[in-house]
């Protein structure tokens, strides 16, 4: 069987589309699911009662909220979307033939500074809207936690340390950073043993969640953390090492389809569930293989749209969390159930997320970013 390499296996654009879909999804959810009357989803524990709900209502009792509900049940799964291609990108950049060994302070170093850079003034415009909103303002220590992105691991229960938005997922991505430099990075020729470490992660992972099915309070806090991200992640880093098979065009068209409604089912089921991001990840590697052999350059209808959004996906993850909590402060949560106006709502949500990404795009060009010069060496520039 042929396999593909290389940039062969995702190229840049469909690597853009993928973030597009994961972001899409991410920041939809983050509206929907907030809304009195959308489904409760399971992200970070897991409830027979909220699968079997959505199972229902998707197999024979939809209605006009269709969508709403759909982004509210599954828009989540962005997460392990956005892990598996940090794993795939990291053994692209980091581990191709030539490339210059990393040292591990350089390293993450840098990543610390990357996301520091992305947070930091997303973080205190949304910290000033939820203490303008009325909201009750954190402990220093954990806003100091948040802020350096150590919050994850450092508190019992990371759900109610956290200012409510993206910025919980900056912690974790210090984490993987590590979990990555100092275990599974490599530069060895021995590709046969490369494989090994990325499933011995995997399978401590899924035994330590498997063994705290009726732990939620333990789970929750696992999957604020590391534990949740090593199954998509190792899946980009082993698709990054070892390629993946050219797959006929009507297999592809299969595997799409298919997954969402095994997706569903996997939500019935907590051994099922935790292994869902595999049926994330394969349902969206495929969409976007097939669209992209029918779209002349990946430029066509449905790719440039999500390429696009995909480019903006890191700013829009920032920002969105601000227009969200002036509508839900000031109307949205003095409604008892949904309503039609809550797809106008939705619609300004998306339009008023837009605009500010493109403006946050804008400020970062004014600010120094890091680089990382010959493995090394960390060094600023516009």
């Amino acid at each position: 069987m042929h396999l593909l390499k290389g940039n062969d296996i995702l190229t840049k654009r469909q690597c853009d589309v993928l973030r597009g879909l994961a972001i899409l999804g991410i920041f939809l959810h983050n509206f929907c699911h907030w809304l009195h009357g959308g489904f409760h989803e399971n992200e970070y524990a897991f409830f027979t009662g909220h699968g079997m709900r959505a199972w229902n209502y998707f197999t024979g009792g939809i209605d006009a909220f269709a969508l709403i509900q759909f982004f509210s049940f599954f828009g989540h799964y962005g997460v392990p979307l956005f892990l598996f291609l940090s794993g795939f990108g990291l053994v692209m950049k980091y581990e191709r033939e030539g490339a210059d060994r990393i040292g591990v302070l350089p390293f993450l170093g840098y990543q610390w500074l990357k996301l520091f850079r992305l947070m930091l003034l997303g973080f205190i415009l949304c910290v000033l809207v939820y203490l303008y909103c009325g909201s009750s303002p954190h402990p220093w220590n954990e806003t100091v936690a948040q802020l350096l992105m150590i919050n994850n691991f450092l508190f019992e229960s990371p759900g109610s340390a956290v200012v409510p938005g993206p910025y919980w997922f900056f912690g974790l991505m210090v984490e993987v950073y590590v979990i990555y430099r100092l275990l599974i990075y490599t530069t060895s020729d021995k590709k046969h043993w490369r494989w090994l470490m990325p499933v011995l992660l995997v399978i401590a992972t899924w035994l330590v969640m498997a063994l705290n099915d009726h732990h939620t309070k333990r789970l929750e806090y696992m999957r604020y953390n590391a534990v949740v991200a090593m199954l998509p992640f190792a899946i980009g880093v082993l698709l990054a090492r070892y390629g993946m098979p050219r797959l006929p065009r009507w297999l592809l068209a299969v595997i799409a389809v298919v997954s969402l409604p095994l997706l569903a089912v996997a939500n019935l089921n907590f051994q099922a569930w935790l292994w869902a991001p595999v049926l994330v990840v394969a349902g969206a590697v495929a969409f976007v293989k097939l669209f992209q052999k029918y779209s002349s350059g990946g430029t066509g209808v449905v790719m440039r749209p999500l390429a696009w959004v995909g480019v903006m996906s890191s700013f829009i993850f920032v920002v969105h969390s601000i227009p969200r909590m002036f509508m839900f402060k000031f109307v949205l949560w003095r409604q008892s159930e949904l309503m039609y106006s809550d797809y106008a709502w939705l619609a300004a949500y998306i339009i008023l997320t837009f605009l500010l990404a493109w403006l946050y795009k804008q400020y970062l060009k004014l600010v120094l970013s890091p680089r990382l010069k010959d493995g090394k060496t960390i060094t600023f520039s516009r």
